[in-house]
């Protein structure tokens, strides 16, 4: 009897243990998840237009920065940007909310609405004016025409009295930093008029005094002058690559390099900055107000949380000139790889070395020149100039319909048709003018694909194509009525020189992504097929906070799997 008891008891201790180990491997996988110690400081670089082709090419050269965050990251080797038209607003928003441009709203910088041009960042309202050194200008920008939170949004909201959670985001471009601040979040840009840092009062009601110091300190206007030096003077090998000194495609014609630059240039009627912007001069100016931004709200002794977002707008605003093989483009990141060595080295210092959560990306990829692909026999490789592509679609449609100046103009890789002339037709007129619209640009040389919207809107596609990508940045309201698909290394553009981006190619949409994260994440290569959507959900993970409402990208492999804890 004692041994059928002694049997019995030792049934219900193995039944005990077994439903401990079930409930404890059903809920393991949050346990594993779960960071215990969130970073106080997490900050997500952003090399506007920093193509993965970069890596692979100038990885060799890379001494410092760079090269420190390959060997010490996971470094995901295929990630790419989901967009069909990669840009810069769309780009930056994508990163920030986790979801497609069809989705966030920024389909471009911008778009035309009711036969209008509207920047993705404009606001009317006098909320949202420009803050001024006198007040505020005429002109207003805000993030009311993003349509969905981001992880910004995210972990302003899980700010508390005791543990304030901030975020701010620094950039030469108003739309890189509205695009990742949000609503919740802080934008601060440069003043293309004064040569400083400011943002509008849907941000600030003034700007905050580390930031007006930050001006005083750096005194842009009264610089006259920069010069840009060859950073390896010594190792010309380190720029023996083909057509570095090609500028017969170039619209600035000359180099940059080791050569003086005006500073405020009030040449350009536009902008007093915009050589001054295309040089490593400028990336040093984002970083040190970067640097500022973290030393003002983060220490070791508080606990203060920031989410800082550094748009390093500079390679993007000289490329588009100069093309992505210029000696500029290489050299200017050879600077910035030893500017990066420098700011990671100063962040480290200020919260300690396991409190940094740091992610590299882009917002797209760039085309090389058409016509120098060209030349080396790449014979598809064209230029097609946008107005006389609209000028013959709308010289058959005139001689068809009777109907002069229908396509007003060409943006985001879409043809805009004028409102006025077109809303007085009845439907079965309409749909017959988009047909022709359609087959017209269809015929011309370099057009691969054409489309209604609401064809490719309405069709189902299949995930991770290049007409999935196209149909998923399509917005009602804000894309254009017919869509456009280009043959790759076909570049639809006003300017005879220079590149651009916006197709749906891979030297358009892949990009580096790397997350830096120390005594957490071990330094690996992920070879597998990841979206930058996915980036967002990742830090909301890491950071314990929601991930932005709607996205529905998955979290990065291989870093909260158990086999690697």
């Amino acid at each position: 009897m004692k041994k059928n008891n002694r049997t019995s008891a030792g049934i219900r201790k193995t039944k005990i243990i077994i439903t401990l180990l079930i409930v404890i491997n059903a809920y393991s996988p949050a346990l594993w998840c779960f960071n215990s110690n969130p970073p106080k400081l997490t900050i997500v670089l952003v090399i506007d237009q920093f193509a993965q082709s970069y890596l692979n090419k100038l990885a060799p050269h890379f001494k410092f920065g760079l090269k420190y965050l390959l060997d010490h990251s996971v470094v995901y080797t295929n990630a790419i940007m989901e967009n069909g038209q990669p840009g810069t607003a769309t780009g930056h928003a994508c990163l920030n909310t986790g979801v497609p441009a069809g989705a966030h709203g920024f389909i471009g910088n911008t778009w035309v609405q009711n036969g209008e041009k509207i920047k993705c960042d404009y606001d009317p309202s006098p909320e949202s004016a420009v803050l001024s050194p006198n007040g505020v200008y005429d002109h207003g920008k805000s993030a009311h025409m993003l349509m969905v939170d981001g992880i910004t949004d995210q972990c302003v909201l899980q700010s508390t009295p005791r543990s304030p959670f901030r975020s701010y985001s620094i950039s030469l471009k108003s739309r890189s930093a509205i695009a990742t601040a949000s609503k919740l979040g802080k934008a601060l840009w440069l003043d293309e008029k004064t040569g400083s840092f400011t943002s509008s009062k849907a941000y600030f009601d003034i700007l905050p005094d580390w930031i007006q110091k930050f001006n005083k300190q750096q005194d842009l206007p009264n610089v006259k002058s920069v010069t840009w030096k060859r950073f390896y003077q010594k190792k010309p090998y380190a720029y023996t690559f083909s057509d570095t000194t090609n500028y017969d495609y170039v619209q600035q014609g000359e180099s940059m390099i080791n050569t003086s630059i005006s500073v405020p240039d009030n040449t350009n009627s536009k902008t007093h900055y915009h050589l001054f912007m295309r040089t490593p001069h400028a990336n040093q100016l984002l970083l040190d107000c970067a640097l500022e931004c973290i030393r003002t709200h983060t220490s070791r002794k508080d606990k203060n949380r920031l989410l800082l977002w550094v748009c390093l707008s500079p390679l993007d605003k000289l490329v588009h000139k100069y093309g992505p093989d210029s000696i500029e483009a290489i050299d200017m990141l050879y600077h910035l790889d030893k500017q990066l060595q420098k700011f990671i080295r100063k962040t480290l210092k200020v919260v300690g070395k396991h409190q940094v959560l740091l992610a590299l990306s882009a917002d797209h990829g760039i085309m090389p020149i058409p016509e120098i692909l060209h030349e080396k026999g790449l014979t598809q490789a064209q230029r097609i100039n946008e107005k006389d592509f609209i000028a013959s679609i709308n010289e058959t449609i005139e001689k068809s319909h009777n109907i002069s100046g229908l396509v007003t103009s060409y943006t985001n890789q879409e043809l805009n048709i004028n409102p006025s002339a077109f809303a007085n037709l009845d439907r079965a007129k309409q749909f017959a003018l988009k047909q022709d619209i359609k087959k017209a640009a269809n015929a011309h040389p370099g057009i691969k694909n054409v489309w209604t919207f609401d064809e490719l809107f309405h069709t189902y596609t299949q995930p991770n194509t290049i007409e999935d990508n196209i149909r998923k940045q399509l917005f009602p309201g804000r894309s254009g009525q017919i869509i456009i698909q280009p043959y790759p290394y076909t570049l639809v553009a006003t300017s005879e020189y220079g590149t651009s981006h916006q197709t749906p190619y891979d030297y358009d949409t892949h990009v580096p992504l790397l997350i830096f994260h120390p005594g957490k994440f071990e330094r690996r290569y992920v070879r597998q097929r990841v979206s930058t959507l996915q980036l967002a959900n990742t830090i909301a993970e890491t950071l314990n906070v929601p991930k932005p409402s709607a996205s529905m990208a998955e979290i990065l492999p291989e870093l909260f799997d158990p086999e690697y804890e």
